[in-house]
């Protein structure tokens, strides 16, 4: 059994008081909620796994196929896979149920990651009125598209990690990344014109590079006939009417 495992099996048997969860950082502290079961998808998933960090109120969801341990903790390693484990995180299943997924982790994807079931008296959770509205939009999609709910889930996520938080006053995504989100409504004509300012310099550019290949052969026709080649004022006056 491995140091996860061992520490997990530990706290089960330890009597949990109920004090608040201090966090201090993004990724720090995490929650865990299973949502489902919905209308079965093409995909055979059935039910949504929702990791929210407890700081900066950043969600990441999971289609699952089933609701068991092996399950999540897949899903889990693909996040921690991206961004990195946590101190802890925090959800309503069982003790036996987080040893569970704290044992696949470890043994599967070498991963040291304990799960904690949360205490329903604390306050500082995840568990504030957007995460609400977030479970709403998720419902919202189930009922529109029963078969393929799961394919739309990332515009879902993507409205409520760019929305103002109201406990924090940032949207997560800024939390997260200490940046805001660039929309792609702000962004579609900007690489438009820059394109055409590189094609109209390039299309220049050709234009001069004929033009000093051309000065340079008249240069060595006119020097062999008079010893000098005195056409730059002309070649000067050309290459400036033609970036002008």
């Amino acid at each position: 059994m491995c140091e996860t495992c061992q520490n997990a099996e530990h706290n089960k048997n330890v009597t949990r008081k109920a004090r608040a969860v201090r966090v201090e950082s993004p990724w720090e502290v995490l929650g865990l909620d299973i949502h489902g079961p919905f209308p079965e998808t093409s995909q055979s998933n059935t039910h949504v796994l929702l990791v929210t960090d407890y700081f900066t109120k950043w969600v990441e969801a999971a289609p699952l196929q089933k609701k068991d341990p092996f399950s999540v903790a897949k899903a889990l390693a693909t996040v921690f896979y991206r961004f990195g484990a946590s101190k802890n995180i925090y959800t309503s299943q069982s003790w036996d149920f987080c040893e569970e997924v704290s044992r696949h982790l470890c043994e599967r994807w070498n991963i040291s990651q304990l799960l904690t079931p949360a205490d329903p008296t604390d306050p500082t959770g995840p568990g504030d009125c957007s995460a609400e509205v977030l479970r709403s939009s998720i419902c919202s999609v189930v009922n529109e598209k029963p078969s393929e709910w799961d394919a739309h889930l990332d515009p879902v996520l993507f409205e409520f990690r760019t929305s103002v938080n109201s406990a924090t006053k940032y949207s997560p995504f800024f939390l997260m990344f200490n940046r805001y989100v660039c929309l792609s409504s702000e962004v579609t004509a900007r690489p438009r014109g820059a394109l055409q300012e590189l094609c109209l310099c390039l299309q220049s550019n050709t234009r001069i590079c004929a033009l000093q290949v051309d000065f340079v052969k008249d240069s060595k026709e006119q020097g062999a006939a008079s010893g000098k080649a005195d056409s730059l004022p002309p070649f000067t006056a050309t290459v400036q009417e033609q970036q002008n």
